[in-house]
C-alpha cells in the first residue's frame, strides 16, 4: 500500500467492510461510499467478502469499486477469525493504494484481525461502530492499534459501549449518526390500495409492518405472538434464520393475518401503506427502518431497546411499549391503530427528526472525521496549514 507522508488531499479511500450479510450497517456504508465519491471527489474501493458482492453490486455508484477480500466477521473461534482476517488485510495492504481507510464495524470485535494490520501500515483510519451489546468490559482489552485512529459510533449508548470494549475514554468516541433517506413522493392512497391488493386484503384492512432481519436480536420470534393479540394483518418483510419458523406460523394462523413477504428490494412503498411499523428489537444502533418509516410519516411502535439510540427523544418520536414482551408491544400497536389522530403529533415530530438527519449532514460529518484522521497521522512538527480534504 503506497503511503508516504500524510496526504494533503484525500483522493483514494479504502473501505474495509467485514460484514458477511446485508443489513443496515452495509446499506449505510454503501450510501456513504457513493456520497464520498460523488461529493467528496475521491475514488472509493470497498473490500468485502466475495459472497457479499452480489448484494453490494446494486449499491455501487460512479467512483466506487468492489474488491474481494476474506475479511468477513464470521461465526468462527475468535482467534481463527482474527488470523484469517489479518492475513487477508496484509495482502490487501500490499495491493491497494489508499490515502486513508474507513472501517465500519457491525460489532466491537468485528475488526480484531485487520485493525492492527492497518495500524502497522500507518494508514490514517476512521473506525465506526454500528452495534454493540450492553456488556461489561472484557477482562483483557486486545491490542488493536487504535492510537492515532479516529473512533466513532452511531449513537451515544454505542459510544459508551465502544469505549468499554476498546479500553479508551468515552469522550474519545465521536458520533456519526445514520442519515435518514430522502422521502419519496408517493400517493399514500394509491400505495395503500396497491399493497393491500397485493396481499389480498380489502382496502380498509389494518396493516402492521415489520421490516428487518428475521432473528431473535430483532425480536422476530415475538411476531406471531404479537399478531395473536391484534385485529390487523401483520406483514413480515425480511430474511434470516427465523424465516421458516415464521412461515410455519403463518400457515398455522387460522385468521390468516400473518403474511411473510420475504426480503424487499425497496420497502419504501410499504411505509405509507402501513398503519404502523412494529420494532420489537432487543438491540439496535440507530435503525434505518425507524428513519425510513418516520420520513414517510408511518407511526412506529417499538421496544425501548429498539430506539435506545434516540435517547430521551424516543417517547416523543415513537410509541414505546411499556414492556418488551409480545403483550406490551401488541398493546402499544393496538393503541396506535385505535386512535390514529392521537398519534399525529408523534408522527410529525418523527418526520421532522428524520428531515434533520440528512445524508448531506452525515457526509460532512464523515469528511470532518476523515480530515481528523489525516491530521492525526501527520508526524510531529509537520505544518498542518492548508490541508483540506
Amino acid at each position: 500500500m503506497s503511503l508516504g507522508m500524510a496526504p494533503h488531499r484525500l483522493e483514494r479511500l479504502l473501505v474495509a467492510l467485514p460484514s458477511t450479510r446485508m443489513g443496515g450497517t452495509e446499506r449505510h456504508t454503501m450510501d456513504l461510499a457513493r456520497r464520498l465519491a460523488a461529493r467528496g471527489g475521491m475514488a472509493v474501493e470497498v473490500a468485502a467478502e466475495p459472497d457479499l458482492h452480489p448484494a453490494l453490486l446494486p449499491l455501487l455508484g460512479p467512483g466506487v469499486a468492489l474488491r474481494a477480500a476474506a475479511i468477513g466477521w464470521e461465526a468462527a473461534p475468535p482467534e481463527a477469525r482474527a488470523t484469517r482476517q489479518a492475513a487477508a488485510m496484509r495482502a490487501l495492504v500490499a495491493e491497494v493504494t489508499a490515502d486513508a481507510a474507513f472501517i465500519p464495524l457491525p460489532w466491537p470485535d468485528a475488526g480484531h484481525g485487520m485493525l492492527p494490520v492497518l495500524a502497522d501500515a500507518g494508514l490514517p483510519r476512521l473506525i465506526l461502530l454500528h452495534l454493540a451489546p450492553d456488556a461489561p468490559p472484557p477482562a483483557a482489552v486486545p491490542a488493536l492499534g487504535l492510537a492515532g485512529a479516529v473512533l466513532a459510533a452511531v449513537s451515544a449508548p454505542l459510544a459508551r459501549r465502544a469505549a468499554l470494549a476498546w479500553g479508551v475514554p468515552e469522550d474519545g468516541i465521536a458520533l456519526l449518526a445514520n442519515p435518514a433517506p430522502a422521502p419519496r413522493t408517493l400517493d399514500r392512497a394509491m400505495a395503500r390500495a396497491a399493497i393491500r391488493a397485493g396481499l389480498g386484503l380489502p382496502p380498509g384492512a389494518k396493516l402492521v409492518l415489520f421490516v428487518g432481519r428475521l432473528e431473535e436480536i430483532k425480536g422476530a420470534d415475538l411476531l406471531p405472538y404479537i399478531s395473536d393479540r391484534l385485529d390487523a394483518t401483520l406483514a413480515i418483510a425480511g430474511d434470516g434464520p427465523l424465516r421458516e419458523v415464521l412461515e410455519d406460523a403463518a400457515v398455522m394462523d387460522r385468521r390468516g393475518l400473518i403474511r411473510v413477504v420475504g426480503p424487499l428490494a425497496d420497502p419504501t412503498p410499504w411505509y405509507p401503506a402501513a398503519d404502523a411499523v412494529v420494532m420489537p428489537s432487543r438491540l439496535e444502533g440507530v435503525p434505518l427502518v425507524f428513519l425510513e418509516a418516520a420520513a414517510h410519516r408511518c407511526p412506529v411502535v417499538a421496544s425501548a431497546a429498539a430506539l435506545e439510540g434516540l435517547g430521551e427523544w424516543a417517547p416523543r418520536l415513537a410509541r414505546i411499549a411499556a414492556t418488551p414482551d409480545s403483550a406490551g408491544l401488541a398493546a402499544a400497536v393496538a393503541a396506535v391503530l385505535a386512535d390514529p389522530a392521537a398519534a399525529a403529533p408523534m408522527i410529525e415530530a418523527a418526520a421532522a427528526h428524520a428531515a434533520r438527519q440528512t445524508p448531506d449532514a452525515a457526509l460532512q460529518a464523515a469528511l470532518g472525521l476523515l480530515r481528523m484522521a489525516l491530521l492525526r497521522a501527520v508526524p510531529p512538527g509537520t505544518p498542518q496549514e492548508g490541508m483540506p480534504l
